[in-house]
Parts: C-alpha cells; structure tokens; sequence
C-alpha cells in the first residue's frame, strides 16, 4: 500500500555559504566543507509521510513508513495495529461523550517496539515524566542528524512549541515524524499525522507544551522477531481487549483506564447513550470513524495471520467475515453520525436506528473474538 519506501528515501541535502561558491563536488566533500565553515548552513530532508488514513493512531501512522525505510514494508497498517491492540481496542464513557482513542500510543502499545525494531531513545520513559536538560535535547539532535544523513526519520512525541500550540486548528500531539533539520535556524521539520501541512520547529522546543514529555526515538535497524510468538501474544490480548482483562494484567497505574468501560461494555455503554436525546452529535461521528478503521484493520490483520497460523485458516478467516459484518453496520452507523452531524441534531428514528446497528456490530463483535479464541485453541493442540 505504501510501496517501497526504500525506493521513496530521497535525501535532500542543501548547503549554502554566504561568500563560498561551491563547484559540482561529492555530498561527503560538501559535508565536510560545511563542517570546516562555521558561517555555513546545512538543510537534510528525508522526503517521507506519515501513513494515511491515519485510523487515529498517530503511533502506526509514523510507525509504518519508518519501518519500511528500514527495510520491511511488510509492517503494513493493519498489521501494526494488529501487533499493537488498536485493530482490537473500543472504549466508551457514559454518555458517549470524549475518549481518547489513541491512549494505547503512550502505554501499552511502547511495549511492542523494542521487539521489532532497534532504537535509541531520549528523554523519559513515560508520558508521566517532564522535563529534559538541553544537554539532552543537543545529544538527541545530534543522532537525529545523524539518522537524517542516513535517510532515517526520528520518532518524536509532541513535536511543537508553545507558537505552534497557540495556532488555530489541529495541533500535534502525540507521535509525529523528525523528516529535517536545518542548522542555520537549529529547527526540526516534521510531518504529523494529525497536521496537513510539513512544518518547522526548535529543536530545543519540544517538551515545553503539553504534558512537557520530552521523547524521541532514533531508530537504527530493523528487528526479526519471533512471528508465531508475536502475533499469539496479538490475539491474547485482542480477546484480553474484549472482555476487559488486557488492562487488569498491567500494573496499578492503569487503574483509571481499566474504569472506562472497554471491549464489549463499551459498545452496551454506547448503545445506551442513544436512548438520550443529549446524545452528541460530531463526537458520536468520531467514535464510529475511528471504530470501523479499527475493525477494518482487524479484518484484514486476520488475513494476514493465516499465513503465520496455517493450522489455524478456518476460524481466522472466520474471525476475518464477522469483522465484515461488524464493518457493514459501522458504516451505516457511521452514515447516521455523518446526518446528525450536519443537523446538529438526532430525531428519535436515527437515535432508535444508531442502537440496532450498535446492536449487530456487537453481535459480530463477539463473534469475531469467539473465533479468536477458536483459533488460539487449534493452534494450543497443533503445537
């Protein structure tokens, strides 16, 4: 879907001197040159986006592309999502008001990357820590140039400053891309999932809005993890997901998320929001964007695992057409939200119509983790 970003890696490197006249020389001259004038300017750019639709999670978007430069595209979005527990994950407070649907992008879905790829990391471990020296944001700068040279993007959380925070529209937060960097302004470009347009940064000004989390990932090679092992832990925890036991396996900081009703319960949770007529309108219109790009995932993570699971074909192709089915009333759902939306309002026939695709999306919904389960249980007997 994203082609071969190995072949999509153009480095564009540009150096300007203010009264040097540079002849047709090699980059590395060139860099060295600049490296010998300190009144020289140097811009990389590593022509590379995040992943779109972006399924509102801005961690597979910036993930996909990255791990294609390191050579495996196979990290398609369905299948980050899949690894990770987004294709799997619904959460729902009463009302159906806001969630943060992406919550798992600062906790449990860090825990995958250490497996699948190699990086160095700076700045604190948790979106809880706050503060970094500007020692360590030079040294981070200094391996993000180095990685660009290489025509690797860094990971980098909340990447703006307090100008960017004030501009109207979309900010970034979250995960975003580290595309350049240009020393004569020591500014960052960077490509965010949820920002339409490339835009440029201090790079001493992340971690100075938001939660102050300072945080990028250098990334440096790609890992081949064990396949069987990593997607049988996938499918645990997408059932673990469902029926509200993924969050109780980790520890007690997890306990505010683990009493926002998730899994099956958020689709009761939701279905029951409908009865009101105080029902949001544009929020319910993102919940069900974001569910059926979640399912639609799943769907075709599923297929994707018959391949690692041969023994297991029949109930993941299964799981595959319930999640078909589910997808089938998330777009209707979804059609309802996109009318409601616009009226700004929900009359009590679209209101009664939201719960029985709510309904049937919870019946497929249980049935594609009952195959799950099936195919877990074939493959317990096949080892």
């Amino acid at each position: 879907m994203y082609g071969d970003y190995r072949n999509l890696r153009r480095i564009l490197i540009v150096l300007s001197f203010a009264a040097i006249t540079l002849e047709s020389t090699p980059i590395e001259s060139q860099i060295k040159e600049r490296e010998m004038a300190p009144e020289s300017s140097m811009n990389i750019m590593v022509d590379v986006s995040p992943a779109s639709p972006n399924a509102g999670t801005s961690l597979a978007s910036s993930l996909c592309p990255l791990m294609a430069i390191l050579g495996r595209p196979d990290w398609t979005m369905a299948r980050m999502q899949g690894v990770m527990g987004h294709a799997f994950q619904f959460d729902m407070y009463e009302g159906g008001s806001h969630v943060n649907h992406d919550h798992l992008d600062w906790g449990p879905a860090l825990e995958i990357l250490p497996q699948i790829a190699e990086f160095r990391e700076f700045g604190g471990k948790s979106h809880h820590d706050s503060g970094a020296s500007l020692e360590l944001k030079q040294e981070a700068r200094d391996a993000v140039r180095e990685s660009l040279r290489r025509g690797t993007p860094a990971l980098a959380w909340s990447p703006m400053g307090p100008e960017i925070k004030a501009v109207p529209g979309p900010k970034p937060y979250c995960w975003g891309l580290i595309i350049g960097y240009n020393d004569h302004d020591e500014t960052y470009t960077v490509r965010h999932p949820w920002v339409d347009d490339t835009y440029t940064v201090r790079y001493d000004a992340l971690g100075t809005t938001g939660e102050k989390w300072f945080n990028i990932k250098v990334f440096d090679r790609a890992k081949e993890p064990d396949q069987v092992a990593l997607h049988l832990v996938a499918l645990q925890h997408a059932v673990g997901l469902a029926t509200e036991t993924r969050y109780a396996e980790r520890d007690s900081s997890n306990a505010n998320r683990r009493s926002i009703p998730h899994g099956f319960s958020a689709y009761e949770v939701w279905r029951e929001a409908f009865e009101s007529e105080d029902v949001p309108h544009s929020v319910s219109r993102h919940h069900a964007k974001i569910l059926r790009a979640r399912r639609s995932a799943a769907a075709e993570y599923m297929r994707e695992l018959v391949a690692v699971f041969p023994n297991a074909e029949e109930p993941l192709e299964a799981t595959a057409l319930a999640y078909d089915r589910e997808l089938e009333s998330l777009n209707g759902l979804y059609d309802l939200c996109v009318v409601a939306h616009s009226n700004r309002t929900w009359t009590t026939e679209t209101r009664a119509q939201a719960r029985i695709f709510i309904s049937e999306a919870l019946a497929a919904e249980r049935e594609a983790i009952a195959n799950i389960q099936a195919s877990l249980i074939v493959f317990d007997e096949s080892r």
